[in-house]
């Protein structure tokens, strides 16, 4: 539970920002984790790298479709990413953790409130966001205040009513708005991190990853192209981020093992010597008392007296 309190604590830290705020609540940071920086900076190039050559295809050759159904497809984009995602990383985590021996099965179920605090933050901005929105529609449709019955009190508590409702709808449409770029930023940065599964342990963001990025390669197969690119260039740009994905996590499973000795089998705990086979004792016949004869000894030769004279004594003088 220290990890999830740490996470929340940071996001209520960096509340009045809402990148940091979304980057706190969807990013891995349990305390102890293996965070290797040139692994941090090769996937921060990769997303930009990604982000430029994306703005470039949009520039570069016409468009196929509108702006607005462009930016619609990229929000599509990350939220099936998200749903993906989230169901990997669910299959992932139970797999994972059901094969992990019982030291360490308890430890990585603990560290579950990492993958909860993200997934929470974002179902809950979502269902604000949403809430939010139909609120002020309905609000819009004067389907919650009576203003016939506010008219009928006069004009000047009709008019003072409505500048009222229009400063209220203002900051609620200003919040609205914040919220919804706190969503969709909870969302971007529940995508890269994997909804946070590094914090139960650092191999899982690695091994969900190239799982994400082919299955929305596959999806964007069945969907419309954004710009009228020439085939060549519109698949070597589709296969782009897979390719790298995978090439990337594969070099960052092969750097914690080599680097840090963070390897599948010690993360289950299976990674122990194997014991030699076990031998029985060699049969020994059962032991049989034999009545053996008690040793012969010498008789003791019987005892003679001798007569020994006293011992002669001076004679005493005065």
């Amino acid at each position: 539970m220290t990890a999830g309190r740490s996470g929340i604590s940071s996001v209520l830290r960096s509340a009045s920002n809402p990148l940091a705020a979304a980057a706190a609540a969807a990013t891995a940071s349990r305390s102890g984790r293996v965070e290797d920086p040139i692994v941090q900076r090769l996937q921060a190039g990769r997303t930009w790298a990604g982000a430029v050559a994306s703005v470039w295809m949009l520039f570069a050759y016409p468009l196929a479709e509108s702006g607005q159904e462009i930016l619609l497809g990229k929000v599509l984009n990350v939220l099936i990413g998200c749903g993906i995602t989230l169901v990997a990383g669910s299959i992932a985590l139970s797999v994972f953790i059901g094969m992990a021996r019982p030291p360490l099965r308890g430890g990585y179920a603990r560290r579950l409130s990492g993958p909860g605090t993200a997934l929470g933050t974002l179902l809950l901005s979502a269902a604000v966001c949403a809430g939010g929105t139909l609120l002020l529609v309905q609000l819009a449709q004067a389907k919650i205040i009576p203003w016939a019955d506010i008219r009928a009190a006069g004009n000047l508590a009709w008019l003072t009513s409505f500048l009222l409702f229009c400063v209220g709808m203002l900051i609620a449409a200003l919040a609205l708005l914040l919220v919804a770029f706190f969503t969709l930023l909870a969302a971007v940065h529940s995508l890269n991190s994997c909804f946070r599964v590094g914090d139960v342990h650092e191999l899982l963001p690695a091994l969900i990853s190239p799982f994400l990025v082919w299955s929305l390669f596959v999806l964007s197969l069945f969907d419309n192209p954004e710009v009228a690119a020439p085939p060549l260039v519109l698949y070597s740009f589709l296969l782009g981020g897979p390719l790298s994905v995978t090439a990337l996590s594969a070099w960052e499973i092969r750097r914690l093992r080599t680097r840090y000795g963070v390897t599948m089998k010690a993360a289950l705990g299976r990674d122990e010597a194997p014991q030699p086979p076990y031998t029985a004792p060699p049969a020994y016949a059962p032991y049989t008392a034999t009545a053996a004869a008690p040793p012969a000894y010498a008789p003791y030769a019987p005892y003679t007296p001798t007569a020994t004279a006293p011992p002669a004594y001076a004679p005493y003088t005065d």
